[in-house]
């Protein structure tokens, strides 16, 4: 009866390592897994904003001559206007904070448009553009899921 009672407790004892074994893999499995999650979903909210930072930066530089940016406002919010001419005739760019999005919107100069018409360029929280000086423009984005981010902007050609 002891040989059958020590045979018991160490099946008892090797059941139990199993166990504490099984049950540390799959806490440390979860935790790693999470740990992963975040990560991911940090250098996602990092891309689109740097992304989009780049896509601003250079839209606007791509467009630096004189006069052709200004900052302007459209339905109460802050807008960017890039101005082009094409055949005679003049365009401008809005880039603009609607419904909780930064937008761009290509359309003939001086025409109302629906501001939800634009193409969705950043999840945002809020946007904002200050004019600091006649050459270099700031801009306030607060993306979605991410710290507040400033932008200077400096236009090269004045005129």
């Amino acid at each position: 009866m002891n040989k059958k009672s020590e045979h018991t407790v160490d099946a008892l004892f090797v059941i139990t390592l199993f166990l504490v074994f099984a049950i540390s893999v799959v806490a440390l499995t979860g935790t790693g897994a999470g740990v992963y999650q975040n990560v991911v979903d940090k250098m996602s909210s990092n891309y689109n904003s740097r992304t989009s930072f780049s896509y601003i930066y250079n839209k606007v530089h791509q467009s630096d001559a004189d006069g052709l940016v200004s900052v302007g406002e459209y339905m109460g919010n802050d807008a960017l206007i890039i101005s082009e001419e094409i055949d005679n005739i003049t365009y401008c760019t809005y880039l603009y904070e609607y419904d909780g999005n930064i937008k761009e919107l290509f359309t003939r100069a001086g025409q109302e448009f629906d501001p939800s018409y634009g193409t969705d360029i950043l999840e945002v929280e809020g946007f904002s553009i200050v004019k600091v000086t006649d050459s270099l423009y700031r801009f306030d984005i607060k993306p979605v899921k991410s710290a507040d981010e400033t932008l200077f902007v400096h236009i090269r050609s004045l005129k």
